[in-house]
């Protein structure tokens, strides 16, 4: 497949689809990512089952193909053309305005080997998920000294904040 048709979303299935798809991460760490409201570690140097119940296999094939792109973003920014693209920013300081842009920029097709990559088969093993954590809103807020906060979380099922700074006067 071609970098401009790998992250083209499908909406067929293949013709040789056996009923499961694959995710590789053939990378020398795990990898996790992340996908409605779940966190997904695939094993480092492993081929993984998808199998996601609450999706549709053709689904899965995009998941995985979004999955691909967030490994080979990362695998991207600890390679070495990274590293040269960014040594040639300069230090903190002492950084060329015309090479700013430069380290951070890729394009699809610098990604293309390593999403290929997540879409070819390894040893295989098995995919692991768990519920992420939810921050309470409250959480995020700054807080005074005494531990008050110092604004109020707006709960969209009450009031709004329009009609709250209204009720403040009454």
């Amino acid at each position: 497949m071609d970098d401009k048709n790998i992250m083209s979303y499908e909406r067929v299935l293949p013709e040789d689809f056996n009923g499961t798809f694959y995710f590789t991460n053939p990378s020398k760490e795990d990898f996790i990512a992340k996908w409605g409201g779940k966190e997904y570690l695939f094993p480092a140097e492993s081929t993984v089952p998808m199998v996601i119940i609450e999706h549709s296999p053709l689904e899965i094939q995009n998941i995985r193909k979004k999955f691909a792109k967030d490994l080979a973003e990362r695998e991207f920014y600890k390679s070495k053309g990274y590293g040269v693209l960014a040594g040639q920013e300069g230090k903190p300081g002492n950084r060329t305005m015309n090479s700013i842009h430069q380290a951070a920029a890729y394009t699809l097709s610098d990604l293309t080997p390593y999403i290929q990559a997540c879409l070819t088969e390894m040893k295989p093993a098995e995919m692991r998920s768990k519920m992420t954590e939810k921050t309470p809103i409250e959480d995020l807020l700054t807080k005074d000294e005494d531990g008050h906060l110092r604004t109020e979380a707006v709960d969209p099922k009450r009031d709004s904040l329009r009609q709250k700074a209204l009720n403040a006067g009454s």
